[in-house]
């Protein structure tokens, strides 16, 4: 019985060591990898329950000397266990890509990224200005769903309603650069 104790204060040791690394949602502010500050819980609002619990299966399996980062050994490890001898130049790439050590909140904060991220400001506005020869900043509320329905990725009328939600329309028009500024930093408090 005192073996499961002393485990249980050993667990609540690491993890109150993770979280002074950033490995846990503490709350406070971390540098990100776009170089702007942001939340560290906010991560964690990007997937459900049971992806974190995957990612987290997956980040285990990846640190193999179980020290709560993910270093160039760790990652050599994962490439010779699947036969390949990899490049140092290309580890040390990879970890680059994390804002500093690569604890569990950076692991996720990476995936989020990928999966959730957008392109930068300016390129987003770009786009839109493509549509705008005049150069108003603003585009017809009726000609962008026209748009998005029927053109490439095309969306479904459900996605459109979930987008118009947020979309700045005022007088049949979309604002697209406050609409930029919506999809890359949210909306922000009036």
């Amino acid at each position: 019985m005192g073996e499961k104790k002393e485990k249980k204060e050993k667990k609540k040791k690491k993890e109150a060591e993770a979280s002074d690394t950033g490995d846990a949602g503490s709350g406070g502010e971390e540098s990100a990898p776009s170089g702007g500050k942001k939340p560290v819980g906010n991560v964690f609002a990007l997937f459900n329950q049971g992806q974190i619990q995957e990612f987290k299966e997956a980040f285990t399996m990846i640190d193999q000397d179980r020290d709560g980062l993910i270093g160039e050994g760790d990652l050599a490890a994962i490439y010779q266990q699947i036969g390949l001898n990899p490049d140092p130049k290309q580890l040390t790439s990879m970890l680059k890509e994390a804002p500093g050590q690569l604890n569990f909140t950076h692991f996720l904060t990476l995936f989020g990224e990928k999966m959730h991220g957008t392109d930068p400001e300016a390129t987003l506005r770009d786009s839109f200005k493509m549509f705008d020869p005049e150069g108003t900043g603003k585009l017809a509320e009726e000609y962008v769903k026209d748009l998005l329905m029927n053109v490439g990725d095309q969306f479904s009328k459900d996605e459109i309603k979930q987008t118009w939600k947020e979309a700045p329309i005022e007088g049949g028009q979309l604002d697209y650069m406050k609409f930029v500024q919506i999809i890359k930093r949210g909306k922000e408090e009036e």
